[in-house]
């Protein structure tokens, strides 16, 4: 009886957990095609922020000529923290290049009709793992919300950025992070010339050209983010090597996603949907990319029935799993392959029978954990009755 018992106590716990799952991801997947431009509820509102004049910041000591607070250090930096910057004619924030002092500029409105809000290395890169920018609102009309030059391990997080050009622009910074920003721009996100950069959970969605461009960029991380309604591209890749991209959304784009003269990467778990083109364009490789466990929905709206181009020769499947990616117009039966568009004649030698799970957040590896904990509770119990 008691046996019985534990068996009926570990169904309930799991299907809970699984039910649990379900429920939350049918949320984020909602959640993911339908973005909202509205301003958002946790950004700083500007009746209790500061009126501060732009500010030039070449050398350590002009933090103190402002009277910042924070020491400098890693664990008390200078902080340039609520404050409304309203220009008409100058950068909000300008940073030289000469700082070695660590800061961060958080809970700022920003806003110029000129040039960049926030200029990081003008004169020469930001040095390494001094800068954070977080939780701001960020206008430029002129220029870049964000351009930052150097900087090796900077954090851009949580920003609300609109910008008539480029979002956030990076160049010649490794190891950056950046997270859960929303930009409205006629650029999102753009690497240049940068490492091991690490783009995830970002919202670009109607931009007036592409979402994220990375080029000339090895090692970089795109994860996570919603790239969608964008005038031209959803994520664009050119001359970059060894880029994992995956669980993101590309609806509603022109092209959901170019990859060009770039290889030894890995496209997975992303969701193509309602691009004008082809959802995946892939071209000019010098090495194979590999392919699988993507979903394509009605891509190619004004061209041919097949929803992705291979002009290089990638692999479009798993040669371990042998697995592919689902395309929701492949008619053939087990065993049979879905043709790529291009002049190499590639194939999808596996195409799924079942659409892959997208993950927005990571509500399943958290649910994994949770029910590999909930379970061990009463086995543990069980192990320990037995003895």
């Amino acid at each position: 009886m008691k046996k019985n018992n534990l068996k009926v106590s570990i169904m309930l716990i799991l299907s809970l957990l699984i039910l649990y799952n379900v429920a939350l991801d049918a949320g984020v997947s909602n959640s993911s095609a339908k973005t909202s431009l509205s301003f958002p509820s946790d950004q700083p509102s500007l009746e209790d922020l500061i009126v501060q004049s732009p500010m030039t910041i070449d050398y350590d000591s002009d933090f103190e000529s402002y009277g910042l607070p924070g020491e400098g250090s890693a664990v008390d930096p200078y902080r340039i923290e609520n404050y409304n910057i309203t220009t008409s004619g100058d950068y909000c924030l300008n940073f030289g290049g000469y700082t070695t002092k660590h800061f961060i500029i958080q809970n700022c409105f920003l806003k110029t009709d000129t040039n960049y809000a926030i200029y990081l290395g003008k004169y020469q890169n930001m040095a390494e793992e001094t800068v954070v920018i977080l939780n701001n609102v960020i206008i430029s009309t002129g220029n870049d919300g964000i351009k930052l030059n150097g900087g090796i391990s900077s954090a851009i997080n949580d920003n609300y950025i609109v910008s008539f050009t480029g979002g956030i622009d990076i160049r010649e910074s490794d190891f950056t992070y950046v997270k859960n920003n929303k930009i409205v721009a006629e650029l999102g996100i753009h690497i240049l010339d940068s490492h091991g950069v690490i783009i995830h959970k970002n919202i670009l969605d109607e931009t007036t050209g592409i979402g994220i461009s990375i080029e000339n960029s090895n090692g970089t991380s795109i994860t996570h983010n919603n790239c969608s309604n964008n005038v031209d591209t959803g994520i664009l890749a050119e001359n970059s090597l060894d880029l994992i991209i995956s669980n993101n959304y590309l609806i509603g784009n022109f092209f959901g996603m170019r990859i060009v003269g770039s290889s030894n990467s890995l496209i997975t778990n992303n969701h193509f949907e309602s691009s004008t083109s082809y959802g995946l364009s892939m071209s000019l490789s010098v090495g194979i990319n590999k392919i699988y466990h993507n979903a394509f929905f009605d891509n190619n709206l004004a061209g041919s029935t097949i929803q992705a181009l291979d002009d290089a020769g990638d692999q479009w499947y798993d040669e371990v799993l042998l697995e592919g990616n689902w395309w929701d117009d492949f008619t053939g039966s087990t065993g049979s392959s879905y043709t790529i568009d291009g002049a190499v004649g590639s194939e999808d030698l596996y195409p799924l029978g079942y659409v892959p799970v997208i993950f927005e957040y990571i509500s399943g590896y958290l649910s994994f954990v949770m029910i590999t904990i909930f379970l061990a509770i009463p086995l543990a119990v069980y192990i320990k009755k037995r003895k």
